[in-house]
């Protein structure tokens, strides 16, 4: 016998109301309840099995945030294939923390990591510089790291924390060191952790840095929504969209929402500060569901690992599958100009593209000065 409970909680501007098993919380039940909400993910307990083959054999992977959480547990998941591994991360002491838990759990890894702080375009040029200087080939690039919930806080360079931190230093690093993947001649990955989130995301380009209201969930969903399109522009400029079969660099770019987990990730939004009256709820709520980092490294792990992705790429996906992301995120003319946003506030320039995956301009300057004016009105 089940009891049941009606559970109805409001994110952003969005309401969701489920009925939940409480007898048996991760049941097909409850999936059921919330399978039509896509801001919550519940995978099927049985994932799709790993493989485990000689693709790894002498690759290297970048991976940011790899110091802990999903990051880690890809980190330490790959060195175990294989792969030499870099993670980048603030806190230098803490990445060498890590690198030590994975030794630890893989006596014969071979590891390296780097200092980032994303929040700081700064250090994202540092670490750019260290990559090129270090002449190491990147098979693997997992833009990982990333913050969530936050209160409004600024960048170093005046950017909202979560666009700044969770797309502008991700694009930044990536296209800072584009060119030497590009020039490597041989297939590279890039990968994207982003969110179910995206689908409440809105680019807001008359008030990209959130000076005229600030909501965290917004905030975050409009950053986790530049994550995805930022994919999808990545690939079809590299012509590796769907269809475009002229991607002679060989390199791909694939995202993904890592489902519910367990991570520090969430840590603000049980700040004092940021608490709203409904996060209580939230939260309870989601700890039914929530992942362990090593499960929510699975889809990271497949789309690094697996040669079922060679050649795969745009794409979006959930528990190591392809899904659909938001009607929004598909938007090229958007995502366009969000790309020409980018290079302009960071100072970076992408690979150009044609003039289909533009957009349709217009606005281009307009766009950045109003951008670069609210980031730096604080």
């Amino acid at each position: 016998i089940y009891r049941f409970c009606i559970c109805r909680f409001r994110i952003g501007n969005q309401t969701i109301v489920a009925m939940l098993s409480v007898g048996a919380p991760n049941s097909a039940l409850n999936r059921q309840a919330l399978r039509g909400f896509r801001l919550v993910s519940v995978p099927s307990p049985r994932r799709r099995a790993l493989v485990v083959n000689a693709y790894a054999a002498e690759k290297s992977v970048f991976i940011t945030g790899g110091n802990t959480g999903i990051g880690f547990e890809t980190a330490k998941a790959l060195a175990s294939k294989g792969f030499n591994v870099t993670i980048a991360c603030r806190d230098t002491a803490k990445a060498e923390a890590a690198l030590g838990r994975i030794r630890e759990a893989v006596p014969s890894a071979r590891l390296d990591s780097l200092p980032l702080d994303l929040s700081d375009l700064n250090s994202v040029r540092d670490c750019t510089q260290r990559v090129l200087d270090s002449g190491v080939q990147y098979d693997v690039w997992i833009n990982n790291a990333g913050v969530m919930y936050c209160p409004k806080m600024r960048t170093a360079q005046g950017f909202e924390y979560q666009l700044g931190v969770n797309h502008l230093g991700h694009f930044a690093l990536t296209c800072g060191v584009l060119l030497a993947l590009l020039a490597a001649n041989k297939p590279v990955r890039i990968i994207n952790v982003a969110s179910a989130a995206h689908t409440f995301g809105k680019i807001d380009f008359q008030d990209l840095m959130r000076d005229k209201s600030y909501d965290p969930w917004e905030a975050y969903g409009q950053s986790k929504l530049a994550n995805i399109m930022f994919t999808y522009e990545l690939a079809r400029r590299l012509g590796a969209d769907e269809g475009a079969n002229n991607n002679s660099n060989r390199v791909t770019v694939n995202c993904l929402h890592p489902g519910i987990v367990k991570t520090e990730l969430g840590r603000y939004m049980l700040d004092e500060g940021s608490r709203r009256w409904y996060t209580p709820l939230i939260m309870s709520v989601m700890q039914l569901f929530m992942l362990e980092p090593h499960q929510g490294a699975a889809t990271s792990i497949h789309l690094a690992s697996s040669p079922e992705v060679e050649g795969v790429s745009g794409k979006y996906w959930v528990d190591c599958r392809r899904a659909a992301s938001s009607n929004a995120s598909y938007d090229r003319e958007v995502a366009g100009r969000l790309w020409r946003v980018s290079e302009e506030l960071t100072g970076v320039q992408g690979p150009p593209g044609p003039e289909g995956a533009r957009g349709a301009g217009g606005g281009r300057v307009a766009a950045a000065a109003a951008a670069t004016g609210s980031a730096s009105s604080s």
